[in-house]
């Protein structure tokens, strides 16, 4: 028997293993930007947060009423958001567009330091200064970006930076859509 149950244990431990080096080889090969969100199609959550530069100021989902609008997650901590962030000046040239951020899981004086010198493309600044809205939109970090339509619905989410090639790949086509009423 023990014999036996010594064949077993090493067919146990090599399938086992096999099983680990798959889905390790599975995971290199996944698109870390299609992370899957339970929000497309559905509102944004319900909200009340500070304006980053205006603290009196409090922001809630109507905020997205009417327009269409880019919201994006970024932080002074994150070096991708430095690289993006040229871009949104383009992108806030675009009349039918509204550009919010959403300053997430950030302290106060380093995201005003961070506008200073990278400048501000923002309509208005959501700050999220302890990730909670970050998390009811379930972003796992920054930068993300959400296409929200008039209607207040999610309409995509990008994980990662929105170059000019993205946006035009991915948010162009979408945004056509939503000015012809889809």
């Amino acid at each position: 028997m023990s014999e036996k149950s010594g064949i077993l244990k090493i067919v146990v431990s090599i399938t086992t293993f096999m099983g680990f080096v798959i889905l390790f080889f599975w995971a290199l090969h996944q698109d870390p930007s299609k992370l899957p969100s339970q929000l497309i199609d559905s509102p944004v959550p319900e909200f009340s947060v500070a304006d980053l530069l205006e603290p009196e100021l409090i922001h809630t989902p109507k905020l997205f009423d009417g327009k269409i609008t880019l919201l994006n997650v970024w932080a002074s901590w994150c070096a991708a958001c430095y690289s993006e962030h040229p871009y949104w000046d383009e992108y806030a040239k675009i009349k039918e567009l509204q550009i919010l951020g959403l300053n997430y899981n950030d302290k106060k004086e380093k995201a005003l330091h961070f506008l200073k010198t990278q400048g501000n493309p923002y309509a208005n600044i959501l700050f999220d200064h302890n990730g909670r809205l970050g998390i009811e939109f379930g972003v796992y970090g920054a930068p993300e970006t959400f296409l929200i339509g008039p209607n207040r619905k999610v309409r995509y989410r990008h994980v990662g930076v929105v170059s000019p090639e993205v946006f035009n790949a991915k948010f162009k086509p979408l945004i056509e859509k939503i000015k012809q009423g889809f």
